[in-house]
């Protein structure tokens, strides 16, 4: 079996339900995490990297999330997603509810709200999700207010809640992100749009203990994302641990 731990869903054409479906059986992908897309254009998501281009700060529409995976519980996962510029009032009530309404994590987005992931409010979200049992899921950037030594901070601090950071951190091979995740017991990284060689460094640093499959559909191809996996040269096991026991493991935890 193989979880994909990182998909976004919206209505757009690109990125529906019927459009991840489909990709979802050309890459023989049987489950998914989806998190709420749609917040920006990932078509021209270097736009936003670089600051050309603002994201509109829209609410969150998790609703779509909320929808599917209560239509199908057993294929689909959902991670919600907040605003920390609200303040954490207004997140801590919002998470309250997500949980009760069957999500299974939080995603943090620091492209599209610009917040500070040391921020006192994230840091209230970052401690209540782990008294909660929920994962949280984050990007990071280059700029030190969301970057990979703020993530690992985050998890260090909070050891009761699993940290996951996105896309193996930030740069085409990010041995600094590898190293926290050896060090530090409760934070993973989720492999989409990693780089082959990355994804072999970290078997020898962190291990397939620590690696999250993931697709970043629709912004690239499960196809693909998954081939990555299965030319490592690594062990049966190992590659079951990546593809499905590491996810399963931390949403058995809710």
């Amino acid at each position: 079996m193989v979880i994909d731990s990182h998909v976004h869903i919206s209505n757009e054409k690109y990125s529906n339900l019927e459009t991840l479906e489909a990709a979802m059986k050309d890459a023989n992908i049987d489950k998914a995490v989806l998190v709420p897309g749609g917040m920006i254009d990932v078509r021209k998501m270097t736009k936003y990297i670089t600051g050309k281009e603002q994201p509109e700060q829209m609410e969150p529409p998790n609703d779509i999330v909320k929808e599917i995976i209560t239509k199908y519980p057993d294929k689909y996962k959902g991670f919600f997603v907040v605003n920390p510029n609200k303040g954490a009032d207004d997140c801590l009530e919002k998470i309250e509810q997500y949980k009760i309404d069957g999500f299974s994590g939080l995603k943090f987005s620091p492209v599209v709200y610009q917040f500070s992931l040391l921020g006192k409010v994230s840091k209230a979200i970052v401690e209540h999700c782990g008294n909660l049992n929920l994962p949280v899921y984050t990007h990071t950037l280059f700029h030190p207010s969301a970057n990979v030594a703020s993530a690992a901070a985050l998890a260090k601090e909070f050891p009761n809640t699993t940290v996951i950071i996105g896309h193996f951190g930030f740069g085409p091979a990010d041995v600094e992100a590898m190293q926290y995740a050896k060090e530090l017991d409760n934070l993973y990284l989720e492999t989409s749009t990693a780089n082959y060689l990355a994804l072999k460094e970290a078997i020898g640093i962190c291990g397939s203990e620590k690696m999250l499959f993931g697709s970043e559909f629709p912004l690239s191809d499960p196809c693909v994302e998954k081939l990555k996996i299965e030319r490592l040269p690594i062990s049966d096991k190992e590659r079951e641990n990546i593809f499905l026991n590491n996810i399963t493991n931390i949403l058995r935890k809710e």
